[in-house]
This record gives structure tokens, sequence and C-alpha cells, in this order.
């Protein structure tokens, strides 16, 4: 039965779909812009992987480097840092690199030599050009199955899934490149909280549908389900707009924060799927459409469940084909919005949860 209550969001909903879809066309068309350098980092300065005739291989890259300085400015100066302007394509930066040992006993007494690295930008290739419009495409499946699901069966259940969608597709849009540091740091704050909202929203609706879960009756269940969420998003504004020094200290700690949250989330996500399968009988799953569900969400989420996972306790090792893994997500939003709008006709009883 239509919860008609539940209605009353139409509007807002659309309105800040209008403006969530408009932000990631203006950072589609940006795409181009972006320069392409080639190397990437554990999170905490040290390279781990250099991709050939990228930027940084020609500029003498190695992996194992330590990045000590950009421009002049130490890795530990967030500050400063932040309110250097992206590079244009073509434009050279140095960069102060040191190699260190894999390994204490391997290493040399005294600090390890250093090198300064000539890095020229280059566009970006095709590749990720690509890949960078299929992350648009995958975020406006998000918003627009979730609220298109939500337009056709106004419950609880599909106005979570309305929320999920508006607020996990939005990262996908990296957004047009603002040269005001002000409003970078407020688009990103923003941006941000919104993301991690979307996560709690995820498990909500996995606890809600097709069924509320009895834990969710249990006293201040909701209010603890999205208290994490309400942490990681303060201690992300503090790290937005304080910026305190980037210590290897504090870069693993963010690192390691932001990974649990993910695979915490994204894990009892995948759990809470599952209890609904299991519990619901032959004809319930086929009613409520959560046999395409399941499929759905488990290809859909356990690719960059796993690669989170591995990004806490092995940062240095580098996934084959890591930089595609998301591409599975789009599965989500319409599995999801699927098996909601199917929900609305299921000749069978929610299962008990």
């Amino acid at each position: 039965m239509v919860e008609v209550r539940e209605a009353r969001y139409r509007t807002p909903f659309l309105v800040v779909a209008v403006l969530f879809i408009l932000w990631g066309i203006f950072g589609a068309a940006d795409l181009p812009n972006i320069p392409y350098v080639g190397y990437l980092t554990d999170g905490n300065n040290t390279v781990v992987q250099v991709e050939p005739g990228s930027p940084a291989q020609l500029a003498g890259m190695q992996v194992g480097d330590y990045i000590t300085s950009i421009a002049g400015i130490p890795v530990e100066d967030s500050r400063a840092l932040a309110r250097l302007p992206r590079p244009q394509v073509g434009d050279t930066r140095t960069l102060v690199v040191e190699q260190r040992a894999e390994t204490e006993l391997a290493a040399a007494p005294g600090r390890p030599p250093s090198r300064s690295v000539e890095l020229t930008y280059l566009a970006q290739p095709g590749r990720d050009l690509t890949l960078g419009i299929a992350g648009v495409f995958i975020g406006l499946c998000f918003v627009v199955f979730g609220l298109g699901a939500y337009m056709r069966v106004p419950t609880r259940s599909a106005t979570l899934l309305a929320l999920t969608g508006l607020c996990l597709g939005v990262a996908f849009f990296a957004g047009p490149y603002l040269q005001s540091f002000t409003l970078r740091t407020i688009a990103a704050a923003i941006q941000l909280v919104i993301i991690i909202f979307g996560f709690a929203f995820l498990l909500h609706f996995m606890l809600e549908f097709p069924q509320t879960k009895a834990i969710l009756a249990k006293a201040h269940m909701t209010k603890l389900l999205y208290a994490p969420a309400l942490l990681m998003a303060i201690f992300a504004l503090f790290l937005i707009i304080l910026q305190p020094a980037a210590t290897s200290t504090l870069n693993v700690l963010a690192r390691s924060l932001f990974g649990l949250f993910v695979v915490v989330y994204f894990g009892l996500a995948l759990w809470a799927m599952i209890h609904s399968y299991v519990k619901a009988s032959p004809r319930q799953r086929s009613g409520y459409g959560l046999n395409f569900m399941l499929v759905g969400v488990i290809i859909g989420l356990l690719p960059i469940t796993i690669a989170a996972l591995i990004g806490v306790f092995a940062p240095r090792v580098v996934l084959p084909g890591y930089n595609f893994y998301f591409l599975t997500l789009v599965l989500i939003p319409f599995a999801l919005a699927a098996a909601v709008i199917k929900s609305e006709r299921a000749p069978a009883p929610a299962p008990i949860m």
C-alpha cells in the first residue's frame, strides 16, 4: 500500500536532483582540463604505482619514492597545498622525492638521499576520460533510478532509496573546477558530508526493505545506525576546514578510518540483503524482486568493498585493474529500484524479518 505521507518530498527531491545533475554535467565538461600525472600513492605520499609512458615515468619517478614536497611546499603543509591552483595541461612542477627502503633492516643509516623530479602534466589519455564519463553516467543512474522509484512508489523504503541515490550519486560528480579556494573548500565539505550519509541511507534502506527488520525496533537503533556517519562527517569537516598538518600519523589515521567506514557500511548492507533473501520464501523472492536485487548488490558492492579492505590493511598493494572496480556499482541503483517498484504489486506478503 502506498504511504501517501512520504509523497511530500517529491518537490525537494526533484530540486536537489536537478542541482546535483547540473553539477555532474559541469564536471563532465571539465574532464579534459584535468591533467594527467600517472602515479599512485598509498595515501601517505609513498608511490606505489607508476604507469608506463606516463608523465611520472618520463620524469623518472619510481615505485617506492616518498614525496617530500610539491612545488616547493612540504607535503605536511596541507593548508598551502590546498591553496595551490590546479596545474594546467603542459605545466611543470618540481617534486622532491626520497627513495626509501622497503624495510628498516634494509635502510641505510641517516636520511635517505633526495632528488628533484620535474613533472610535466599532460592531457588525460582516452582510457581515463572514458572512465570519467562512465563515472558520471553511474552517478546519473543512482540519482535517476532512486528518484524514479520514489516517484512511482512513494513508500518509506523508496524514500530511503531516493536519499541513497542522491547522496551516493553525487560521489561520482567531480563538479567544475572552482578558482576560488574558499568556494572549493565549501563545495568539498558539502559534497563529502553528503556522500558519507549516503552510506548510512543505503544501510538503512537494506534494513527497511522489503520489511523492517527486527533490529530496528530496538531502542535508539536508528540513531546508532547514523552515529558513525555523523562522527565521520565531523572528522571530514575537521580535515577540510581546519586543515591540520598532514603528518604521517594523520594520513594513516584518515586512510584507515575512511576505509573501515566504507567496508563496515557496505559489508553490513550486504549482510542485510543476504538476510532478507534467506528469510524470504521462493514466492516472496520472486514477488519482491529479491533474486535480481541479490545478484546486483553482491556484484555491485563486493569488488569495491574488497578493494577498500585491502586499502586499509595493505595500502601498498595495487590490485590489477583497480581503476575499473567502481564500474560494477552501476548495477546497484537499477537492482534496488526494480525491486522497490516490483514490490508495489507483489502477490505475496512481505517476508518476516
